[in-house]
């Protein structure tokens, strides 16, 4: 599908937020999506400023008017290493309310454009472990923090269970 010229100026408008690095689905109507960086908030504000109608917004991002489209969705997917290090180093309680604040702590901030990277070789197996633990779980959704705690909760006890195992594996 050959993008429209509205589609070509949101994707423009996007690529000028720093550390937002914008793709289109081969969908219609399309839906933009970026990995870690900047949150929907922050893109929203961008296009907002660059003519265009926003509204509709959830967690990950919003609906944009496209002159020559219907309503655009517009978000950012967290990386499955960065949403798993996002978890497993969070302040918040390991509880499912925890995760909620977790989601809601996230998903309104900026994030690095590369991503958050294993601090370790603990720290590396266990992303592996919790990722494999949270098969199915949707980076771009609200719920990612809840499945993962889930995860952890059923099959390690909690994050420091998991830790525990991680680093007792690790020579």
């Amino acid at each position: 599908m050959t993008p429209t010229p509205g589609t070509l100026r949101l994707l423009a408008t996007l690529g000028a937020v720093p550390d937002l690095h914008p793709r289109v689905g081969n969908t219609f109507p399309p839906a933009v999506t970026w990995e870690d960086g900047p949150c929907g908030w922050t893109a929203a504000t961008a296009l907002a400023a660059g003519g265009f109608t926003v509204g509709e917004h959830f967690w990950g991002g919003a609906l944009a008017d496209v002159p020559d489209l219907e309503p655009c969705v517009f978000q950012r997917l967290l990386r499955p290493a960065t949403a798993a290090l996002l978890y497993l180093h969070a302040g918040e309680p390991d509880t499912a309310e925890g995760d909620a604040a977790l989601a809601a702590r996230v998903f309104g901030t900026d994030l690095p454009g590369g991503g958050h990277q294993p601090d370790g070789p603990a720290d590396e197996l266990a992303v592996h472990l919790l990722l494999g633990e949270a098969e199915g779980c949707d980076f771009g959704g609200e719920a990612v923090f809840e499945t993962m705690g889930t995860a952890v909760r059923r099959t390690f006890g909690n994050r420091h269970g998991l830790f525990e195992i991680a680093r007792r594996v690790v020579i």
